[in-house]
C-alpha cells in the first residue's frame, strides 16, 4: 500500500527542479482538478486525477487509468483540495506534500492552510513551493537543519501555549505566541538539531527554501 504522495493543485505551477525533489519510488501522484495541466506540462502521467474536473483539458487526462479519475461533482461543502485529501485518506496515505496550492489567488491559500487542522489525525501534510515549506508541528518536532537558515513559527487559528524551542537564535521556553500580538517571524537556525514542543494549539512551521540550504530532515 501507497504511504506517501505528491499532490499537485491548480495555483502557481512548481518546477520540475522542486518536483524531482519530492517525487520517487513509491511516491503516489495526484492531482486536485487542474492540477493534472501541471503533470502534463512535465510529461507526468497522474496516478489519479480528483475533483469536479471543471479546470482540466482532455489532453491531461490521456493515459490515466479511466477508473481512477474522479469527479466530485461542485458543490459548497468542499474545495479541491480537501477533495483529493480525502481520497488520499482512502488509499492509505499517510504522508503528502502539496505543490500548485499557493500564489495566484491569496484567497485559495488561505483557505488552503486550513486542511493541515482538518487532516491532522489522518495524515501529515506539508504545503510546498519555490520559497516555502509549511507544515503543522503538532505537539513536537525535531529536525536536521542548515546554520542560518530563516524559520518562522507562526499560530495558525489563535493562541498557541507551552513552545520550547532549542536550536533556534531567539529561543521560546514554555512562552505563547498569539496571532497579531506575537509573532515568531524569522527566527535563525543556530544548531544542527531543532526541537521545538508545544502544550497548547496549533503552530505552524514555515522553512524558507533557499538554494544553499538543505531540506530539513526530521530527526
Amino acid at each position: 500500500m501507497y504511504k506517501t504522495a505528491l499532490i499537485l493543485g491548480n495555483g502557481e505551477p512548481p518546477s520540475r527542479e522542486l518536483i524531482n525533489q519530492l517525487i520517487g519510488g513509491d511516491t503516489l501522484l495526484l492531482c486536485a482538478d487542474g492540477g493534472a495541466d501541471t503533470a502534463k506540462r512535465y510529461d507526468l502521467v497522474p496516478d489519479y486525477i480528483i475533483g469536479d474536473l471543471d479546470s482540466i483539458s482532455r489532453e491531461s487526462s490521456a493515459g490515466v487509468d479511466p477508473t481512477h479519475i474522479i469527479r466530485v461533482d461542485a458543490d459548497n461543502t468542499g474545495t479541491d483540495i480537501q477533495k483529493v485529501l480525502r481520497h488520499a485518506v482512502a488509499l492509505g496515505i499517510s504522508e503528502a506534500a502539496l505543490l500548485g496550492f499557493t500564489g495566484r489567488r491569496t484567497d485559495h491559500l488561505l483557505w488552503n492552510l486550513s486542511v493541515f487542522k482538518t487532516f491532522a489525525e489522518q495524515i501529515a501534510l506539508r504545503i510546498v513551493d519555490e520559497y516555502c515549506d509549511l507544515r503543522l508541528i503538532g505537539q513536537r518536532i525535531r529536525f536536521r537543519a542548515t546554520i542560518g537558515q530563516k524559520i518562522s513559527l507562526c499560530p495558525l487559528n489563535g493562541p498557541v501555549d507551552g513552545i520550547t524551542t532549542t536550536g533556534l537564535k531567539f529561543a521560546l521556553q514554555n512562552e505563547s505566541l498569539v496571532p497579531g500580538l506575537r509573532d515568531g517571524i524569522s527566527n535563525e537556525v543556530v544548531g544542527d538539531i531543532v526541537e521545538i514542543e508545544v502544550e497548547r494549539g496549533d503552530l505552524l512551521l514555515c522553512v524558507q527554501r533557499q538554494k544553499d540550504f538543505r531540506e530539513i530532515e526530521t530527526a
